[in-house]
Formats: C-alpha cells, structure tokens, sequence
C-alpha cells in the first residue's frame, strides 16, 4: 500500500483554519448573543427575524456545493438545484413566514432523496443520497422546532402540555392494565396504585385539585418500591408498565405545578446559537466537549422556553439522543439460533387392546421458533415438530398383527423474554396418527385355504380397531412429549434469564456501560432489540436511514458510532501513560469486567528477525503512548470509512519525547461473504501540542503502520445457540453511513 503521509504543514494550516472558522463562529454567537440581550432588548425594529444570526454562517461541509456535486449522471440537475436552496436557506433571510416557505421547500427535496432510498433502482447512489439526507434532514427539523418554539404563546402552551401530559397518564394506565391482565393475579395491583381513582379523575379534566390528588397518591404508592423488603414485591412493581406510569405522572405533576411565564426571548436565542454551534461541531469531531456543550444548551432552551423546551428536546432526543444499538433478526434467523434436532430410536413395549405389543420406533425432532406481535418484550411460540415412525408386532392368543405406524406431531409453548427474565406458558400439542396393518398370522396359519381366510379376518378385524389404536397413538405420544417439552424449555429458559442478569447484566452494569434504555419488540416476521447507552454529558444515536434497518433477511447489528466512543470513554485512557503491554492489560481488565470472565486477547506476534533488523534505531527505542486528557480516542463512521482518531504522543528512553498529535487513520471495511477486508487509508498527522521534527513523524508513522496494517479475515462467524450448540453465520456486508455501521448476517 503505498503511503501518502501529509508533511505536517499543509494539513497543520488546514485543520488550524478550520479551528480559527469555529472559534469565529463560537465567538460570533456570543457576541450576537449578547447584542440580543442589550441593543435588540430596547429597540425591537433592529431585532432579527427568526432564524437569523441563530446557526453558524458557513455550511456544514456535509451539505455544501461539493456534497452535492457528488450527484451527477440523471441526479446532476437536481443535485445543483437543491445545493442552491440549501445554500439559500441557510442566509435565514426574510420574515418567518419566508423562512417556513424555505424549511418546505427543503422538506420537499427530503421526501425526494427518501423515495428514492426506498426504490431498490437507486441502489447505486443509495449510499451518497443518505450521506445528504441525515445531515439535512436533522438540520431542517431542527430549524423548524426553533420557529415554533419562537412563536409560542405561553399560556396556550402550558394548556396543551398538561393535555399531552394527562393522555400520556391515561396512555400509561391502559398499558399497565394490558400488561397486568395477562398475568396471574396481576389485576389485583391495580387497586394498589389507585388505578381507577386516577382515571376517573383524568376523566373530568386534564388537571384541577381533584387530578393533582389522585396523581399525588398513585406517585407515593408507587415510590414506595424503593423501600419494599420483599424483593419479588420489589422486581414486580419495577416492571417497565409500573415505571412508565411514574414517569407519565411524574411528567403530569410537573406540568401541572409550572406556570405560564413570559419567555426570555434574547437569552433563548442565544441557547439556539450555542446550540447549533456545538452541533455542527459534534458532528464533525464528536468530542465530550462538544456533547456537553449540546447539553448545556438544551438546558438552557428548557428554563427559557415557553414549553419547557420540550419542542427541542423531541428533536434533540430523536436526532442525538437516540437508541445507538439495534439488532434485528429474521423468523428464521432465530429458529436457526434456537433450533435444534434429534433423532432417537428405541424399542417398543406396550399393551394396547388386549395385544402384547413389541417392535422398534424413530422419532425424528425439529425445534423452531415462531415469531409473534409484541409491543414491549419478545414473544414467540417455541414449536416442536416430530415424526415418530414404528414397526410393531402385537399378539393376542388368536393372531399376530403387524403394523407401520407413521405419526406426526407438532407441540408449542409460549415464551415471553421482557428484557430481564424469560416467562414460560404451558404447552400444547396436537398428533396426527397413522397407522398402516402389514400383515397377520394367526394359528391357521400355513394351511392353505383355511390359514388366508383367517388371516384375512386378522387383518380386517385389525382395520376395525384402527380408529382405536390410532387414539390411542395420539394419546401416547401426548403423554410421552408434552411433559418432556415443558420441563426441559422451562428448565432452559430459565437458566437462560439467569445467565442474562448473572454473565451478562452484572458485567455490563459494573464496568458502566450497561444500557440507560432498551426495547424489546417482536412482530410475526422479525424480532428487534434497541438500546442506549449515554451519561448525564453525553450524546448517543440518531435517526437510522431506512436501508441500515430495512430488509433483514437473516439479521443486523446496527452500531452508531456514540456506543463505541461512550464505551472508550469508561475505558478511560484519559491522560495515562502506557507500554503497548500496559494498554493490552488495561483493555482486558475492563472486558473481563464487562464479560464477568477472564478476557485475553491473544499474545501478539513476536517480530520476525528480519523485519527487525530492517527497523530505524529510532523505532527500536522503547516507547510509551502518552495519551491526551480530552478525547484521547475516537471512532467516527463517516464516508464509508471507520475513522479511528488518535490523540496521543510518545514518551521514548532517552530520547525527547514526541508531543501530543491528532492522528486520524480512516479504515475501509467491506465483505464479500467470504472475506471481510480491512484496508488502512492514508495517515493525517496534525500537531496539538507542538509540532513534529521529520524523525519523529516517521517514527508515528511506522508504529502506527505496523499496528494497523492491511488485513483480511474470515467473514464465517460462531454465534452462541441453544445450550452448548455453536451456530455458524457469515458476515455478508458492511455498510457505514451518517455515524452508523451495520453488520448483514446470514
């Protein structure tokens, strides 16, 4: 691979420009802020309109002309058209109804880049199309969230927030109903949490004394959990239906007890700014600084506006604060996890109508799931089909009757996972018996007239019986499979909800990074887990284009890149000093952690003498990485590429050290089906704490080489499945767009 290594210079001064760009416009919003807050404050005809002044002037390069130059062929003319609106609406020029005439016709050229992500022709530009929609389509709900909250009336909106506020209570209660009923004696807590009082108070209006009551004492009845000794007590009141209820009452009390306020206009339109700025910061860089700036800004929009800032919140929440894992698997995806076969043989003694029954049978086993509709779990029948064949003499004092049996079977049983444990229902089967008379011999048997008479009369007396032989088929392997099948999946499954908290919950939860949010949904095709994972500081998901969750055939795992650099930062590297040996064990410390198990990665290659005595004496020199305070690493999906950015620098024996650089080392990852191929693009070395002599860039540039070289591997995988059986699959593609990475398996 040939190498194409910046000097330093060029890509110094560029990255330098683009920071003295958002000092600028930090700088610019602050002060446009703090004009707001005086000039504007006493002369209202000078005040801007809308939009103005509130996002940064230049376009994010995401969304500039040479994003869109990228459409050529069929898309160019449309391409050129809608980098000028886009370039036009971000000037923010006339009155707001002029603004609102641009956000539509923006919205418009979305739905455009949307019918054509659906229609598979345009799969070949599928890619830059969606690199173009997420970035606008963030930027213009957005924008338009900012009008409304603009144009509020505070008094109407106070009333609508206590309307939404008390049929998401009412929404709470049905739902907690609907989860209750399907469980045993689960009614009966109803009364508990004084249900009825509170619908009935919700009834006659959205708030008043007589709502404020009701909600007060659902609220206390269900704080109490905290203090329940009875920990079943305690596990079933923290069902999600009981949670959701707090929270809607929670909600509901708050918006009950807030009054409508004047808004501060001038300090909301600076918190617009600061937050659009920190945005498009993030965006670019994803760094905790930006994050927190995001943060602190969404903060002040909700002491500012008229809503509480829940307007914003909806986008930020939907846009940045989103599910940042989901997977998804096909019906047959998972019958191929949990699936099973088996064959087993055996000998036959019974006694049935009077004979001695004796033979052979084979019973022939398939274990499968079949997927159904769940709002807030996953729900599926787990169904096993058999096929029991026999071959059996039964003998009485007059005859010997031979017979083929061929029966079928198929039992299910009802498995319900709700994130934390499995619940098991009983099963059921159903049996389709078949019996099949072969033959006969009786005592006449041999003579020749005598003994074909009688053995007709056998077999004919056999075929009067069968309807009675067959019931009683049918009843015999009920009684044999019914019994087993329950014990032995309610056995399973319970094991499995005790391996999930105890091998994999209780790791996730002590090394920090265990999900803030999850939801498990299953339909009768697909089954979906979507989960957070986010601090009190950070950012997490956005809005997934529709091809990364679209068309699962076999399954999807779906990262955005917020996990990863979230799960990086309670690695934490921040400010350490480490040998590669050290960093390997920090790493393995925190995944056995993580995994509630020892966590070893394999001991590294030892150099081959040659290429040693090839290496410079500078990249012999013992080293350290000294990693940056601030976002010592990052993982970025952007372009197609994984962007891994290194903020570190080196600490050498004798020899001075190497100053804290931003490496950035873009990774380009594809699979075929067979292989899946990792090929290193070009380093960008940038200075942060000083700058680099021709030496020790070339040093960077070999460890880095060397740690991070060319690679191909296998796309066949092991997955875990039922019990200790390992499944394989095989990584079929890779597709990273707008922060997301999705892995395609089959």
């Amino acid at each position: 691979m040939t190498e194409q290594h910046k000097t330093g210079t060029a890509a110094e001064r560029k990255l330098r420009r683009r920071q003295l760009r958002w000092l600028q416009r930090i700088t610019a919003a602050g002060i446009l802020a703090g004009v707001a807050a005086g000039a504007w404050a006493f002369d209202p005809s000078t005040a801007p309109v809308g939009l103005h002044g509130l996002f940064p002037a230049e376009l994010p390069a995401v969304l500039n002309a040479d994003a869109f130059a990228s459409l050529d062929g069929n898309w160019a003319t449309w391409s050129s058209e809608t980098a000028a609106e886009v370039t036009d609406f971000y000037k923010f020029e006339g009155d707001i109804a002029a603004q609102r005439g641009k956000i539509e016709t923006i919205k418009k050229r979305l739905k455009t880049v949307e019918k054509a992500l659906a229609d598979k022709r345009y799969a070949a530009i599928a890619n830059t199309l969606a690199s173009l929609h997420g970035p606008l389509a963030r930027r213009v709900t957005l924008a338009e969230a900012m009008l409304d909250t603009l144009e509020m009336n505070p008094a109407t909106i106070r009333g609508e927030r206590i309307k939404a506020k008390a049929a998401a209570v009412t929404s709470a209660l049905a739902a907690l109903e609907t989860d209750l009923s399907g469980l045993s004696g689960g009614k009966a807590w109803l009364p508990y949490v004084k249900s009825e009082e509170l619908k009935a108070a919700l009834a006659a209006g959205p708030e008043g004394d007589a709502v404020t009551a009701a909600a007060t004492v659902t609220k206390a009845k269900l704080a109490k959990r905290a203090t329940l000794t009875d920990e079943a007590q305690k596990s079933f009141l923290s069902r999600p239906a009981f949670v959701n209820l707090e929270t809607a009452v929670d909600a509901h009390l708050t918006a009950v007890a807030s009054k409508a306020d004047q808004t501060n206009p001038a300090g909301l339109r600076e918190s617009f700014a600061k937050l659009t700025a920190a945005i498009d910061s993030f965006e670019v860089n994803s760094t905790a600084a930006d994050a927190i700036a995001v943060r602190a800004a969404l903060g002040a929009i909700q002491q500012a506006a008229a809503d509480g800032g829940d307007r914003i919140a909806a986008v930020i929440n939907d846009h940045y604060l989103n599910d940042n894992l989901r997977f998804i698997a096909s019906e047959a995806f998972v019958g191929k996890l949990i699936g099973d076969s088996r064959v087993e043989q055996g000998q036959v003694h019974d006694y049935i109508l009077g004979a001695n029954v004796g033979g052979w049978q084979t019973t022939q086993t398939t274990v499968s799931a079949d997927l159904k509709p769940a709002k807030n779990a996953i729900r599926f029948d787990l169904v096993l089909s058999g096929n029991v064949q026999s071959n059996t003499a039964g003998a009485t004092d007059q005859a010997t009757i031979y017979t083929s049996g061929n029966h079928t079977f198929r039992a299910t049983k009802e498995i319900v996972f709700d994130g934390a444990k499995f619940s098991t229902g009983p099963a059921a089967i159903g049996v389709n018996a078949n019996n099949t008379t072969t033959g006969a011999t009786t005592r006449l048997s041999g003579l020749p007239i005598f003994g074909r008479v009688a053995q007709r009369i056998a077999i004919q007396e056999a075929g009067n019986r069968r309807p009675q032989s067959e019931a009683i088929a049918r009843s015999r392997i009920s009684d044999k499979v019914l019994p087993r099948f329950n014990s032995e999946v309610d056995k399973e499954f319970g094991n499995a909800g005790t391996r999930i908290e105890s091998e994999l919950n209780a790791g996730l939860k002590s090394a920090g990074i265990y999900p803030d949010r999850q939801k498990f949904e299953s339909t009768d095709s697909h089954l979906s887990i979507s989960s957070r994972l986010t601090g009190e500081n950070e950012l997490a998901g956005s809005v997934p284009e529709s091809m990364l969750v679209a068309d699962v055939d076999g399954a999807k795992l779906v990262m955005h890149d917020s996990i990863i650099n979230n799960t990086i930062d309670r690695i934490d590297f921040s400010g350490k000093t480490m040998s590669e040996e050290e960093l390997r064990h920090h790493v393995e410390g925190f995944l056995s952690k993580a995994l509630a198990r020892e966590f070893k990665f394999r001991a590294p290659a030892e150099v081959a003498p040659k290429a040693e005595a090839e290496q410079d004496e500078e990249d012999r020199v013992p080293a350290k990485i000294a990693f940056a305070k601030e976002d010592p690493m990052r993982i970025l999906f952007r372009n197609g590429e994984l962007v891994l950015v290194i903020r570190a620098g080196l600490e050498r024996e004798g020899k001075d050290p190497i100053p804290t650089q931003e490496i950035t080392v873009p990774l380009k990852i594809s699979a075929n089906g067979q292989d899946i191929q990792v090929v290193r693009g070009d380093l960008q070395i940038v200075g942060i704490d000083g700058d680099l002599s021709g030496v020790q860039r070339k040093v960077i540039i070999n460890k880095m080489s060397a740690a991070l070289p060319d690679r191909t591997t296998s796309a066949k995988i092991k997955l875990p499945g039922s019990a200790t059986r390992n499944v394989d699959a095989v990584v079929t593609s890779i597709q990273i767009i707008n922060g997301w990475i999705a892995v395609n398996l089959k």
